[in-house]
């Protein structure tokens, strides 16, 4: 494969692991602050675990700081000039602290110059053992460090997380997540978020776009935590612009952000009764606004998401109309003004083959936006073929019930 198509074919995958790790409402998916099915979720899942072959963020926090590690990144730039960095000094900052080997920048991935606020590349690097591909963005954000998180293992397999708060404030993640759809392929994710809106991601694979070449990627999670919380970053900060909306620096990390859980009980509330009859609730999952369902002796899971009216949601459902629907998509106008969208796909938004997910998303027409996403199976990652408990005419029945307006 040309390293121009395996850019191509890895950047999709790197954007919704960058998505999975982001947070709200950054976002992007798989997101959390993230969207099931393409919608963005308002909130995002806390849990031990940053999400599955997805792509963004990375173990034995504790043991980083008597390692070495415990400086916790570059130490923030006063008055800077803002003199831009080249592609050629980024990557020797990142050579130095990466184990010995050699590393080669992918063709047209370097970002550095497009944004104010951040600069990045995509690498492979090899260590004798197998060539591997890297991303690495060095960022200014206005995300406070408390939505810095592991990844939820309800959407991405995971094969561990730590999420430590350091004593100046700043998060260090390390998360391990394998792939759900090639096997064998693992994405390591490393982050650094310092409270005044500074962050070093790096995300390693143990191969190059979909084929794995060794067991595990090339860094170890300590040399990972090393090289995101390394005060070689300092110059490379000294180059970016502030964000102007950059978080407080003085707020503390809460190592475990709240949740809406009132506001997931409430929708699995008028969720409920909506169902059709004979319908029974096997599993009521707040933490993740599920319920698991059982009718006509087949078993799925039902998950609902909630936005409120928003210029965000005005704007999606705007560009319907000039948006390319799906396969197997379905767009109706409603009576009142917006959209109802049926959808049903595989493993991804344009797979019929075997199909996944059944969805339904309500476009109001003051911008909330309503949906439904039913897959059988328990965890979102494992969705697994055949027919769910409800077909697409009850679920869209249950989307357009007045019920969610009152």
């Amino acid at each position: 494969m040309s390293t121009d198509d395996e850019l191509t074919a890895a950047l999709p995958r790197a954007l919704d692991g960058a998505a999975a790790l982001a947070p709200d409402p950054v976002h992007e998916r798989l997101a959390a602050g993230a969207r099931r099915s393409g919608l963005r979720r308002q909130r995002r899942h806390v849990a031990a675990a940053t999400g599955a072959l997805a792509v963004a963020v990375l173990g034995a926090a504790a043991g980083f700081s008597a390692a070495g590690y415990g400086r916790s990144g570059a130490d923030a730039p006063a008055a800077s000039r803002h003199v831009r960095m080249s592609e050629q000094r980024f990557n020797e900052l990142l050579t130095r602290l990466l184990p010995k080997g050699t590393l080669q920048p992918m063709d047209r991935a370097w970002t550095g110059g497009r944004d104010p606020h951040e600069m990045g590349s995509m690498l492979v690097f090899d260590d004798g053992a197998g060539a591997s591909m890297l991303q690495i963005q060095v960022q200014y954000t206005g995300d406070p460090v408390d939505r810095v998180t592991c990844v939820d293992g309800f959407d991405v397999p995971s094969e561990g997380c730590e999420r430590t708060v350091q004593p100046d404030g700043s998060v260090l993640v390390v998360d391990r997540l394998r792939s759900v759809s090639v096997p064998g392929l693992r994405e390591w994710h490393g982050i650094w978020a310092a409270p005044d809106g500074r962050q070093v991601r790096l995300t390693e694979y143990n191969g190059r776009a979909s084929t794995p070449v060794r067991d595990a990627p090339p860094l170890t999670e300590a040399q990972l935590a090393a090289l995101v919380t390394s005060p070689l970053w300092t110059e490379a900060f000294a180059a970016l612009t502030p964000v102007a909306d950059a978080p407080d620096a003085g707020a503390p990390a809460d190592a475990r952000p709240s949740l809406s859980a009132e506001g997931s009980a409430a929708l699995l509330d008028k969720l409920t009764p909506l169902l059709p009859a004979g319908t029974a609730v096997d599993v009521r999952d707040p933490a993740h606004t599920r319920l698991g369902l059982t009718a006509d002796g087949r078993h799925s899971s039902l998950m609902v998401t909630y936005e409120p009216p928003s210029q965000r949601g005005l704007d999606e459902l705007a560009a319907l109309p000039q948006t390319l629907p799906t396969p197997l998509e379905v767009r109706e106008p409603l009576p009142g003004g917006g959209t109802v969208v049926v959808n049903a796909f595989g493993n991804g938004k344009t797979a019929t083959d075997v199909l996944l997910h059944w969805v339904v998303t309500v476009h109001y027409p003051d911008g909330a936006v309503l949906l439904l996403d039913e897959w059988n199976g328990e965890q979102f990652h494992a969705a697994a073929p055949g027919t769910p408990a409800l077909d697409l005419a009850a679920l869209k029945a249950v989307a357009l019930s007045p019920s969610w307006r009152s």
